[in-house]
């Protein structure tokens, strides 16, 4: 059992604290492409791993630098005397791959006085701007690594200003293998209440990359087995309704395959292993039956944590997310959890208990969530209709199609492609998949987050 000060026992078989699930995988660095670059410059060495954060720290830390690579404190101020300036995009600890721009905001009590803007990637100069907006192109490549992007403002009375940017680098997780990209697809026709249509075939369907036509290549229904992070939100709200909570997560264990993995989280305002990864269908059902309802709600953090748990793993992966209420006490932002959603081959089904039409910010975000990955979010009114709901995403998850295509853009620039899979003229088809992926190239003997 795992104690709190001051509140009631949490029970459960395996209870980890979420200061394991939430260290961070990226590593700190920096970013930027000129207009009128030079080559790009060379990745930074690969940085030692960062320590375990423990859960009661305000805000998640940037990972510590290789000794022999520390990034610097620049000494500059980014204010003197009215004049200032702050670099807009890209965010810092955001990441970027390929062409992207990079924006400078001046500020100046006479926009007249200033007389340019250098941009610097990695130390390396690559741009000089002398009119607003301030801004340059850099290409980022498609290797992963971090950058550090500075943009220093010169005053025509001797005054210069300087912000800085760190982008972190990030592991992308996504099915890509050499040039081919694999997608998961689900399909039932639309107006329909829950069958999913598994008879298809390839000629069903048209799926674009960008707005172009893709040939695809694969198509058959995914049997292969699935691994599964069941996260539940097990915050004072709940309360009333967590023995029916209880037996609807139990009961969607019970539909999984004898080969089928699944891990359980829950989450208030921390978030708790209670049981990691296994086949075990009793050990499954313990960890949900354990959790009580108090505290806050970290719904990101819980995200995060499973992200982490479920990257490296091969094949088909899911994440089935219950909660009745806003994120309050997430360490990690809703942008970085899209984020890290964007880069990682895990389809996330979002529940949101009890929700109406006022709740807006929570169905968007839950929708986010559901859409940018390729599953679904449901919201159901009463916790008697969770049952239904489980039992919709189990039949999904068995009907789910496999399916790549090699796309007829043959530069692996690293930048976003959308996907879009419709049905053919006479197929009113409500298609679900993940909504792009980075054009990041595998190398074939890549056995990262599904690559085949």
């Amino acid at each position: 059992m795992t104690s709190r000060t001051g509140v009631p026992l949490r029970h459960g078989p395996a209870a980890i604290p979420a200061a394991f699930l939430l260290a961070l995988l990226i590593l700190p660095g920096a970013g930027a492409r000129g207009q009128e670059p030079g080559p790009s410059p060379s990745p930074t060495p690969e940085e030692a791993p960062a320590p375990v954060r423990p859960v009661e720290t305000p805000e998640p830390p940037a990972p510590p630098p290789a000794a022999d690579s520390a990034v610097p404190k620049p000494p500059q101020v980014r204010s003197r005397k009215g004049f200032s300036i702050r670099i807009t995009n890209p965010a810092h600890n955001d990441f970027r791959f390929g062409r992207s721009q990079i924006d400078a905001e001046v500020t100046a009590a006479d926009p007249s006085l200033v007389e340019k803007v250098e941009f610097f990637v990695d130390d390396r100069l690559v741009f000089i701007d002398t009119e607003a907006p301030y801004q340059c192109f850099f290409d980022f490549g498609a290797d992963p690594h971090s950058w550090i992007i500075k943009a220093v403002a010169y005053h025509k009375e001797g005054v210069t200003v300087t912000d800085t940017v760190i982008l972190k680098r990030v592991l992308l997780n996504f099915a890509v293998q050499v040039n081919r990209v694999i997608v998961y697809a689900s399909a039932r026709a639309k107006g329909g209440q829950h069958e999913f249509a598994t008879g298809l075939t390839k000629d069903d369907l048209i799926l674009e990359e960008d707005g172009a036509r893709q040939k695809i290549i694969d198509f058959y229904i995914e049997k292969r087995p699935v691994t599964l992070a069941v996260i539940l939100d097990s915050s004072g709200s709940m309360q009333p309704a967590m023995d029916k909570v209880h037996t609807a997560a139990s009961r969607f264990v019970d539909s999984l395959g004898a080969e089928d993995r699944a891990l359980v989280i829950d989450f208030d305002e921390k978030v708790y292993l209670l049981q990691d990864l296994t086949n075990n269908k009793d050990s499954l059902r313990q960890a949900i039956t354990s959790t009580n309802a108090l505290g806050g709600t970290a719904l990101y953090d819980a995200l995060y944590a499973s992200f982490r748990k479920l990257r490296g793993i091969d094949g088909r992966k899911a994440i089935i997310l219950l909660t009745d209420g806003d994120d309050t006490a997430s360490k990690f932002s809703f942008k970085r959890v899209v984020d890290e959603a964007k880069i990682s081959d895990v389809i996330i089904y979002s529940i949101g208990l009890g929700t109406t039409f006022l709740d807006v910010d929570l169905r968007r975000i839950l929708k986010t969530f559901a859409e940018e990955t390729g599953g679904r979010s449901y919201f159901p009114s009463k916790v008697e209709e969770l049952e239904g709901v489980y039992g919709e995403i189990a039949d999904e998850l068995k009907s789910q199609y496999y399916i790549t295509y090699e796309p007829t853009n043959t530069v692996w620039d690293g930048r976003w492609r959308k996907i879009k899979l419709s049905g053919a003229p006479g197929k009113d088809l409500d298609i679900h998949t993940r909504s792009g992926y980075y054009a990041v190239r595998k190398s074939p003997a890549s056995t990262a987050s599904g690559a085949r």
